[in-house]
């Protein structure tokens, strides 16, 4: 097992019971404790957890795994004007993508009066949205359900997404800032968002505020290969000026 495999069952862990102990870990992984002591050092320079004795606690503001349902009801106003926002960019006729995600999945809801529109997704949720709009064709892409995100992941859903070419992605995101570029909790989601950029003409990438400035598990791409960022009124404006300057549309919605 990959170390970044490890430390990604350690968060899950850790999101679901609390803390966890040192000697449990070292014989579910088959690995020294000084093995777990380095994944503890690294997670906790993260900020995902603190390091106790014998163990590890979730970080209270430690930026994990955690459930659609949870993060559905997070920041609702901001999320449905970017969504809103995403909605205008596309054209009839467009072939695009949604991420799995709560802003995406806004998205989908309002995706109506669209004429001829094909829809590449790996999410449940967008799924159901989009059922009953006739204007849409909807494709999925296939894979591995995961339960706390409600989308497909996998090998298979990676090779499927990567037989279309798409004229826009529209991607969510665990955090965003100018060093790490665009981060998520889990590996699994992360090469499932490469995939999507890497089939899109166009990425465009939907953020509320509070993803700015925030490193989440695992990097999936830097910010130079986005081509636009939807964001709030709330983002820090030294952050998204800084952006612009890279020559990455930015838009702020209210």
């Amino acid at each position: 097992m990959l170390a970044i495999e490890r430390q990604t069952k350690i968060l899950q862990l850790l999101n679901k019971k609390g803390t966890v102990r040192i000697s449990e870990l070292k014989d579910m992984f088959g690995v020294s404790e000084m093995t777990i002591r380095r994944d503890f050092k690294k997670l906790e320079k993260q900020g995902y957890l603190i390091r106790t004795h014998g163990g590890a606690s979730l970080h209270p503001q430690g930026n994990i795994d955690v459930t659609f349902n949870i993060r559905n009801q997070k920041n609702v106003p901001e999320k449905e004007a970017i969504a809103k926002k995403a909605v205008e960019m596309v054209n009839n006729g467009d072939t695009i993508i949604l991420d799995a995600g709560t802003t995406t999945t806004a998205m989908a809801r309002f995706l109506e009066n669209k004429k001829d529109v094909i829809v590449l997704t790996n999410s449940i949720t967008v799924a159901q949205e989009l059922v009953n709009k006739p204007g849409i064709t909807l494709v999925m892409t296939g894979g591995n359900l995961r339960h706390n995100t409600l989308s497909l992941v996998g090998s298979l859903a990676e090779e499927n997404i990567q037989r279309f070419n798409v004229n826009k992605a529209f991607i969510g995101t665990s955090g965003l800032s100018l060093d790490h570029g665009l981060t998520n909790a889990n590996i699994y989601e992360s090469e499932v968002k490469k995939a999507m950029i890497n089939s899109a003409k166009k990425s465009i990438v939907l953020a509320d505020s509070s993803k700015f400035n925030n490193v989440s598990f695992n990097s999936f791409s830097t910010l130079s290969t986005v081509d636009m960022i939807i964001t709030d009124k709330k983002a820090p404006m030294d952050i998204v000026q800084k952006i612009r300057k890279t020559g990455i549309e930015v838009i702020m919605v209210e």
